[in-house]
């Protein structure tokens, strides 16, 4: 029976090990883009856990050529690696290995925010009018002069408490 204290620790060192495989797999995609190559987040993996193999078992001797075939046959099995990490610890290597993929690939953009962009510039020219005495229709010939053209709901929505900035 599995005890409190084990899931703690369970919990423990899957969190130390997550901070430890960013790091890694960051400095495993940098290592590999200043050499104009780029680690598909499969083999970002398949390296971290070859350097963890290696730094748990380091003081093993040295296994001969046929064994070691097998051996790096049997690590490259994502399902070995799954079982031994464990499914949400995997999970989270995994996106954590994408996102080393993206941060380290130049012309890779994630994908954006959903949702609507704010629209920064145009509230504090609204708000910048207003403080000088304008009203809505004021503004509205000021932006269509500029070339665009905004709904009187539009600009009022940017007159709205809410939206103020603070002060």
């Amino acid at each position: 029976m599995v005890s409190s204290t084990d899931l703690q620790e369970t919990k423990k060192f899957c969190a130390s090990f997550r901070k430890y495989s960013k790091a890694v797999l960051d400095h495993l995609c940098a290592q590999a883009a200043e050499t104009g190559r780029y680690l598909t987040p499969d083999n970002a993996i398949q390296q971290l856990y070859l350097l963890t193999k290696v730094a748990i078992l380091g003081d093993l001797p040295p296994l001969s050529l046929a064994m070691f075939q097998r051996s790096f046959m049997r690590d490259q099995d994502v399902i070995d690696l799954e079982a031994v990490l464990g499914t949400k610890l995997y999970r989270d290597t995994y996106h954590d290995a994408v996102d080393a993929y993206f941060r380290h690939r130049p012309g890779l953009d994630k994908k954006g925010k959903p949702g609507r962009k704010a629209e920064i510039e145009l509230a504090k020219s609204i708000w910048k009018h207003k403080a000088e005495g304008r009203t809505v229709p004021q503004m509205q010939a000021i932006f269509k002069a500029e070339g665009q053209h905004f709904s009187t709901e539009k600009i009022e929505s940017y007159l709205k408490t809410r939206r103020k900035p603070p002060k």
